[in-house]
């Protein structure tokens, strides 16, 4: 029979926790294939949510308790799951809240989908049949809202929907390989990095519809402000794609310089000019996107693997080339190589064509490309 551990973070919790621990037993002791165990990671609870788990101890001997200082959502966490890996030897870790919340019945279904091939399982507000309270406030609707809007486009992951949901369960074999990193991260910072570092690792996600219901005791320890700003700076430092943009931008710097001196000093053709510079350009890119946007994945350091993968590149990056010669050879052709009035300047219209073809063809092209035939894990040399 497999171990399944449900990890429950608390502060403040005696009355919650006094009716959910006894509904999670119920609900899972006639499993056949699973021993449900519950750890309670109590940071010194004052209204005695400690004393009140030593009670049901008695009455339940797959229950556990640790303490330890108030150190924040994140390393309550880190905490619980070490304690599952080593002490209790779990085969299934599940992230829980201990208000009440969550509604204990989810866990047979993420039980469920993990024994059917799931890696990482995603209690999901925002999937159908999902929901949050309607007694939130406009401003709390919002900010949970947008936080996963954020997630879901900083880092082009538009599958997974709720980025934020503290109802999860996920293969112990994974926390295994990551825990290590997870020190540091703390509130729903720390939800969206372990999710991010499983689907780095090419887990199978999947998301099961959770109907969020407003907490019966207790008050809740949302923070908006610090939630918003630690989500953004994690996306930030962190996402492939954002990285990706960032050296698309320096890639296109490296593009119009070049373009501009082969056009105004050499006088040579423009479309042969500008295809040039996209093949420096390229070169610029690969490099920076190697070694930075997509380092988790990047080229074994051999330099088989680097020719390789630097020919496929290319052979894809023609695209970007072909797409280049022929949208400055059309939009030459239909609206005329001119100077046209921006505000108070003249510019090349070749220039502007320059823009909007890379914006709107080239970025969005290449990011697909690149991450998903070059930098794909299971496409490396």
């Amino acid at each position: 029979m497999k171990k399944a551990i449900i990890v429950l973070p608390t502060y403040n919790e005696k009355e919650n926790v006094k009716v959910l621990i006894p509904q999670i037993f119920t609900l899972t002791r006639a499993s056949e294939k699973w021993d449900v165990h519950i750890l309670v990671v109590d940071d010194k609870s004052p209204d005695g949510t400690s004393q009140e788990i030593r009670k049901l101890q008695k009455k339940f001997k797959n229950l556990h308790l640790i303490e330890g200082e108030k150190q924040g959502l994140g390393t309550a966490y880190v905490r619980g799951f070490t304690y599952a890996l080593k002490q209790v030897h779990a085969d299934v870790i599940f992230e829980m809240d201990a208000d009440c919340q969550h509604p204990p019945d989810l866990i047979p279904k993420f039980l469920t989908a993990l024994e059917k091939g799931a890696d990482f399982v995603i209690g999901s507000r925002y999937i159908r049949g999902g929901s949050i309270p309607e007694q939130w406030t406009a401003d709390r609707k919002f900010y949970s809202i947008m936080g996963n809007l954020i997630a879901r486009f900083g880092f082009m992951s538009i599958s997974v929907h709720d980025w934020t949901s503290g109802f999860r369960a996920m293969k112990s074999s994974f926390l295994k390989e990551i825990i290590s990193d997870m020190h540091g991260y703390n509130g729903y910072v720390f939800q969206i990095a372990l999710l991010d570092k499983a689907r780095k690792k090419g887990l199978k996600i999947v998301e099961v519809p959770l109907q969020f219901i407003e907490r019966f005791e207790g008050s809740s320890k949302f923070n908006p402000s610090k939630y918003i700003l630690e989500s953004i700076s994690y996306i930030v430092s962190n996402s492939p794609f954002i990285k990706f943009v960032i050296v698309g931008l320096v890639g296109f710097v490296i593009d119009f310089s070049i373009a501009v001196l082969l056009i105004t000093t050499f006088d040579m053709f423009k479309p042969h000019a500008n295809a040039i510079s996209a093949e420096i350009a390229i070169v610029s890119n690969f490099v920076l996107n190697n070694f930075w946007s997509f380092s988790h994945k990047k080229i074994d350091h051999s330099t088989y693997s680097y020719i390789s993968k630097f020919t496929h590149f290319n052979v894809i990056s023609s695209g970007s080339i072909l797409i280049q010669w022929f949208g400055m050879f059309v939009t030459l052709h239909i609206f005329g190589d001119k100077m046209l009035r921006v505000a108070i300047f003249s510019i090349p219209s070749w220039i502007i064509y320059k823009m909007f073809i890379i914006a709107f063809l080239i970025i969005p092209y290449s990011y697909v490309m690149y991450n998903y035939i070059i930098w794909n894990n299971s496409a490396k040399a």
